[in-house]
């Protein structure tokens, strides 16, 4: 759980050790976007048009082609420099600089001034993609790249009419400067947009309004040359007086036709009343031709009036008038020379009859004068009306494409304006001030090696902890007394560890396992037998057989073991207290009720990494109706984890995060060893102390921290880590310093053990009651050929006493100690020894 983190922590902390130092530089803009002034006045607040209006400056500045303008820009001023000036870049840039330009290339690139530069990098980079500065452009490069100038982060502070522009870089002289270019290009680049848009709006109508103007004038044209040409001074006016003068004029002719006839029908009356020779003298003398002469003056007079509206012919008016009272005064002296004193047929006086003729025919012939010039000025007042009449039409379409011009005129107009004035309004909005200008950062940012660190420690931890999740998840075995008894079904008589544990945790092992065997059975009955069974081979009968053997003969009690089939009779053998009789497994064994031995205790043996089937447990339902014994069940190969609840504290070297890791785990906040907190564990006559000496070591702050961070996820974890399955490993040919399990395993007592007749078991309870002696045991081995191996490197290294224990009946496993003492006491005291020294593992075997 610790190792895994704390080892991908290390790797990072060790390939971060070259990291570069990062600087970055700020800046803020002022937009004017959302509360800026414009010449139309306040604008009003409207957040999508406000937001879409931040997001275009954000796209600009965020582009490609800017940051390719501001690479090439910051390129084209490092490379006019001629050597290197420590205000602008940093010694190390300025020498990367030199190796990735060659110094030809440099020269071609070089200009005068630096636009003729800007323009010739430009130029160069887009001949191909195979160029030096097209590759530059567009690799990895921290400065003059895209990829580099893709850390510029930009963004609107909060509501506010401002934008955050950021930037970082392993140069501070650069990381300043390319903020100020980005600011120049960016804000041109805003520039040129808006003002292209006005510009273009504004040509169009300039454009349009021109040729609006022109279409405009040629109308008017065309109207002047139509009122030109058709004499018109005011269509409307002259057509309303023709029609007028129209009216009147035939109410005139009707007048004068009436008094035309009135007076034909006096005339005639007249010449009725003086025919005869008067009438003929009349005819025949003169006066028919005076009368015709002022017949004619008559008609002059007429149409001179009608047509002299304005008095400019009134002289010869005049004049008429006067011929015409000289030719009525001749006409009437004619008159009375002319049968001055006869009379008409009616007696009535020639001259009287004669007077009244002379009036009708003045006055007839004026009416004829008039209706003559009135039938004449008729004729062309219908020749004006006719040519009005379709002027009209004519006119009205030519005034609707004067109106039609002009309202187009001056819409563009008005919108010529508009344009002008959008024009000047962007030119002042579109001009952004630089608030807060980019800074000179003095201090690199703080560095990210401790949370990358951090971060990996967690990493590692969380992927270590999913392993054993999933691990405890798809665990099907047994594992931990707790599962193993709910799966089992049976009284729990205890737990054993794998032999391959501390040494005294094993004799606490066997110190527990007889407290719970002896507190099971009646010690008052004896002889006591007790049969070891298992349902599967390989589950350590004989190991434990061999085990509470020893340890009840420590207890002064005789014991005798056995091997059970069904032909053998125990009847006369069974003469110790205690006899423990060896079943083979429940899966290979038929039992005959009749000859099978009673037994006070049975003991079921299971591995705590297998799985329990159903066949497991109809077996042991079999062997319970046959004998009628309810077997005990007893879980062999029991990780520590787990053994220690059962057990006890397996004594070890602990240090503080170790010590406050189990406490956290097992909730044990405030257990002590002893009344004094502050009492030393050097030269304690306590067992416990003389086998592992506790030792506080000194742990580093940063190591402190890193695993402290884990304990959370530890805690949590803690359950399901202390459920994970920890196979018996099986080792055979290796040289090695702990048990080898194979002892429990694949080569297990149960199957390596024969069948013995009573001698051997006599012999096997004499050794048992021989004198004790003690070994420093430094392995444990399957093979022998592997134990000498091991005994003879011993010897090299000095211990010039080592020895091998063959193995024995009882015990199959070859032993290889250090040393062999009299009393447990020297034995201890050299392990101890060794422990110290060398720091091996250990512990203490003794033989009777």
């Amino acid at each position: 759980m610790i190792l895994i983190p704390s080892a991908l922590a290390f790797t990072i902390f060790y390939f971060t050790r070259k990291e570069k130092k990062v600087y970055s530089s700020e800046s803020n803009i002022y937009t004017g976007i959302a509360s800026g002034y414009s010449l139309s006045g306040s604008n009003k607040t409207d957040f999508f048009a406000t937001s879409n209006a931040f997001d275009n400056l954000l796209s600009v500045i965020d582009s490609r082609d800017t940051k390719m303008d501001v690479a090439i820009a910051l390129l084209s001023e490092h490379l006019l420099l001629k050597k290197h000036i420590p205000e602008t870049l940093t010694w190390g840039s300025y020498d990367e600089l030199q190796k990735l330009i060659p110094e030809a290339l440099k020269k071609e690139l070089v200009k005068p001034t630096l636009e003729e530069t800007k323009k010739a990098v430009k130029a160069y980079m887009a001949k191909d993609k195979e160029n030096a500065i097209y590759k530059l452009i567009n690799s990895d490069n921290g400065y003059y790249s895209i990829n580099a100038l893709n850390k510029i982060k930009s963004s609107r502070i909060s509501s506010s009419d401002l934008i955050k522009i950021s930037y970082e870089a392993n140069d501070p002289y650069i990381c300043k400067r390319t903020i100020e270019l980005l600011e120049e290009i960016f804000m041109l680049k805003n520039r040129e947009i808006k003002e292209g848009q006005t510009v273009s709006a504004l040509g169009y109508f300039e454009t349009e309004t021109k040729k609006a103007f022109a279409k405009l004038d040629s109308a008017e044209r065309l109207f002047m040359e139509f009122n030109k040409s058709n004499d018109i001074i005011n269509y409307y006016e002259q057509t309303k007086a023709v029609a007028g003068e129209r009216e009147g004029l035939y109410a005139m002719n009707h007048n004068l036709e009436m008094e035309r006839m009135a007076l034909s029908s006096s005339l005639s009356k007249v010449n009725e009343s003086i025919k005869g020779k008067t009438y003929q003298t009349l005819y025949g003398s003169d006066v028919i031709k005076e009368r015709g002469k002022l017949s004619d003056v008559y008609n002059k007079i007429a149409l001179s009036e009608v047509l002299d509206k304005k008095g400019e012919k009134k002289d010869q008016i005049d004049s008429l008038r006067k011929t015409a009272s000289q030719l009525e005064r001749k006409l009437k002296v004619s008159l009375d020379n002319l049968y001055t004193d006869s009379n008409t047929p009616n007696g009535i006086p020639t001259k009287t009859v004669l007077d009244e003729w002379f009036r009708n025919t003045i006055a007839f012939e004026q009416s004829k004068a008039r209706l003559t010039v009135m039938d004449k000025r008729k004729a062309e007042f219908e020749a004006e009306y006719r040519k009005f009449a379709p002027l009209g039409a004519m006119l009205k379409k030519i005034e609707r494409l004067i109106s039609v011009s002009e309202q187009e005129y001056l819409d563009l107009l008005r919108s010529l304006n508009d344009a002008k004035l959008n024009q000047q309004n962007t030119e002042i909005t579109a001009k952004l001030n630089v608030v807060d200008p980019p800074y000179l950062p003095l201090r690199p940012n703080a560095s990210k090696r401790l949370v990358l660190v951090i971060v990996g420690f967690m990493v590692g931890f969380v992927l270590v902890l999913a392993l054993i999740i999933t691990q405890a998840l798809i665990n099907k075995t047994l594992m931990e007394p707790q599962r193993a008894k709910s799966i089992v079904g049976l009284p729990l008589l205890g737990v054993y560890p794998l032999l391959n544990e501390n040494p005294y945790f094993l004799l606490k092992s066997n110190i527990r396992l007889m407290q719970q065997l002896l507190a099971t059975i009646d010690l008052s009955v004896k002889p006591i037998t007790i049969g070891l069974i298992s349902t599967q081979k390989s589950e350590g009968k004989s190991t434990l057989a061999y085990l509470l053997a020893k340890e009840l003969t420590a207890l002064d009690y005789t014991v005798e073991t056995h091997t059970w089939n069904n032909d053998y009779d125990f009847n006369g053998s069974l003469n110790a207290d205690f006899s423990l009789i060896e079943f083979p497994p429940l899966d290979n064994m038929i039992i005959k009720p009749e000859s099978f031995p009673r037994l006070n205790c049975t003991i079921m043996l299971c591995r705590a990494n297998r799985i329990w089937t159903k066949i497991d447990k109809e077996m042991v339902n079999v062997f319970t109706k046959t004998t009628g014994n309810k077997p005990l069940f007893l879980l062999n190969g029991v990780d520590i984890s787990f053994a220690e609840e059962y057990i006890g504290e397996v004594p070890k070297k602990r240090n503080l995060i170790r010590s406050f890791i189990k406490r956290v785990a097992k909730f044990e906040f405030g257990n002590r060893n002893s009344i004094n907190r502050n009492a030393k564990n050097k030269n304690l006559i306590e067992e416990d102390n003389l086998i592992n000496p506790v030792k506080k070591n000194k742990v580093s702050g940063v190591i402190l921290f890193g695993i402290l961070a884990g304990l959370i996820l530890s805690t949590v974890a803690i359950y399901l880590y202390k459920n994970q399955r920890k196979e018996i490993p099986v080792k055979d040919k290796v040289v090695q310093q702990t048990i080898d399990s194979s002892s429990i395993g694949t080569s297990g007592f149960d199957n390596s053990l024969p069948v013995v007749d009573s001698a051997f078991v006599k012999e096997s309870n004499k050794e048992l009651q021989s004198s004790k002696q003690f070994f420093v045991i430094a392995g444990v081995f399957s093979s022998e050929a592997n134990a000498r191996t091991y005994m003879d490197e011993l010897k090299k290294s000095g211990f010039a006493n080592a020895q091998v224990i063959s193995p024995t009946q009882k015990n199959a496993t070859v032993r290889v100690a250090y040393d062999a003492f009299g009393t447990e006491s020297e034995a201890k005291d050299k392990s101890n020894q060794i422990n110290r020294k060398y720091g091996k593992n250990t512990w203490v075997y003794f033989e009777q």
